[in-house]
């Protein structure tokens, strides 16, 4: 079976091996307020292991609520928009003046904020839940991602795979089936899909990775760079494959992405080799050479200067004593 071309934005996500869940999906009436804490307390609360990022997701169906992070202007979120939180900065969701913010361990526990309300006009029909992308510290998708995603999913003009899967989760959600198999890989489509829709927004193309994607020759030069991260990379040969002088490419790179070509290939090779690391049984040896060194110690240099450690203490941090690597699992609730 022959396989598609992955494009950058494709490689990234399924990088990532996102997984979601919902923790909360409740109807509150004005006034309440939730404060959410920070990503480490949310990793601590979920029981997944430190290398797993946890990206809290707020999905409004009905009503809408002010987020309020420290520091920050409030970000309104209104009905049919659902706000990603890649910051994994502690934020405060309310509706209304005058309600004491509620832990969400508590609301969790069935304490708060207020008792569970589908009334009135003013009441906010919230969906609250993580994205878990495992073991992924150099992904660079993921590193030009803003402190607050936000996306509308309604618009079938704008992003209809959006709206096709929100209207789909929301199906679950009315069913009551947010434990089945539909639902789980429905919430990793949705966290895809609100991505890709942000992707296309002005605040995307502003500056960093999204907006190297938007040029077509900059991205296919990253597409080759995923595409074959052990083939032996300049500055040159990437710019023959996209028609441009070595110095006009090395400067548009920069220029877009704000980085340098050599840095993105060393960057992506090492997140790569992460995977490669973590996932499987590979030695050194063979991991060097997938992502494109002819030597341990070349690998082991450059992998060090992007980690902060050499491959090989990465890889036993991260082995439990028994020899596999870590991967854990989601408390529920």
């Amino acid at each position: 079976m022959l396989k598609g071309r992955l494009e950058p934005l494709d490689d990234a996500l399924e990088d990532l091996r996102i997984s979601g869940s919902v923790l909360l999906h409740e109807a509150y009436a004005a006034p309440w307020a939730i404060a959410i804490p920070d990503e480490s307390r949310l990793r601590e609360m979920l029981g997944v292991d430190s290398d797993t990022r946890v990206l809290l997701f707020h999905f409004i169906r009905h009503g809408g609520f002010d987020m309020r992070i420290d520091g920050c202007d409030a970000v309104s979120i209104e009905a049919a928009e659902v706000a990603i939180c890649p910051g994994g900065a502690a934020h405060t969701m309310s509706r209304g003046r005058g309600a004491t913010a509620t832990p969400i361990e508590a609301v969790l526990r069935g304490d708060g904020p207020v008792a569970p309300s589908g009334e009135g006009a003013d009441a906010t029909e919230l969906v609250c839940g993580v994205f878990l992308a495992r073991a992924a510290p150099l992904n660079p998708m993921l590193g030009a991602l803003p402190s607050v995603v936000k996306v509308a999913t309604g618009d079938a003009s704008f992003s209809p795979m959006l709206a096709g899967v929100a209207w789909m989760l929301a199906h679950e959600l009315d069913r009551g089936a947010l434990g089945s198999f539909a639902s789980a890989r429905l919430l990793e489509m949705f966290c895809a899909e609100a991505i890709r829709a942000y992707q296309r927004t002005e605040g995307a193309q502003r500056t960093g990775w999204f907006r190297g994607l938007s040029d077509p020759r900059v991205s296919e030069a990253i597409r080759r760079v995923h595409e074959a991260p052990s083939k032996d990379w300049t500055v040159e040969a990437l710019a023959s494959t996209v028609a441009l002088s070595p110095s006009r490419f090395a400067a548009r790179f920069r220029e877009l992405t704000g980085q340098s070509v050599m840095n993105y290939v060393a960057r992506w090779r090492a997140n790569v080799a992460c995977r490669l690391l973590r996932d499987t049984d590979l030695n050194l040896t063979e991991i060097a050479g997938r992502v494109g060194y002819d030597s341990l110690p070349a690998f082991s240099r450059a992998f060090k200067a992007q980690l902060g450690e050499p491959p090989a203490a990465w890889r036993t941090a991260r082995i439990k004593p028994g020899g596999h690597a870590v991967h854990t699992v989601p408390a529920g609730f």
